[in-house]
């Protein structure tokens, strides 16, 4: 395991609180992120009773630095809108996809589509030709019951 640089810390911290201070808040009062070869690309898990952003070190160096902060905010919204309390009657996959529409959309009045990328879920990706009559919502079981719809 391999901490993040007191000097990478610190240069996040400051683009953060650009975007939002709340991000950057929210970045000084987590555990400080990590690297773990295991790790699919960035993650959000719970470490001393606290939130850490875990990393693949592979994954990150091949971002630059906008995706890096985006990135981070989209972890960060995770906890700011509750997402680890799923309900339990929900499918776990479809309810991670649901939420992380939620997430993007919101993240969407901050970055620009180049940096967010055009293969994350959002509604215009996942509900593609029917998008102009979902609603943006940040409640993300709208989203899941609409996608429970979808796959029937």
């Amino acid at each position: 395991m391999k901490k993040i640089s007191k000097k990478e810390n610190a240069a996040i911290h400051c683009d953060l609180l650009e975007v939002n201070p709340l991000f950057g808040a929210m970045w000084q009062s987590f555990e400080p992120m990590i690297f773990e070869e295991e790790a699919e690309s960035v993650e959000l898990e719970i470490c001393n009773n606290n939130f850490r952003i875990v990393a693949n070190e592979n994954f990150w160096k091949k971002c630059k630095n906008k995706r890096k902060i985006f990135v981070i905010c989209h972890e960060m919204c995770h906890v700011i809108f509750g997402h680890w309390l799923i309900n339990s009657n929900f499918d776990r996959e479809w309810a991670n996809i649901a939420q992380d529409i939620v997430v993007n959309e919101y993240l969407s009045k901050y970055f620009d589509e180049k940096i967010i990328g055009k293969d994350v879920a959002n509604i215009k990706t996942v509900f593609k030709h029917k998008s102009d009559i979902v609603e943006r919502r940040l409640d993300y079981v709208y989203y899941y019951d609409l996608l429970m719809q979808c796959r029937s």
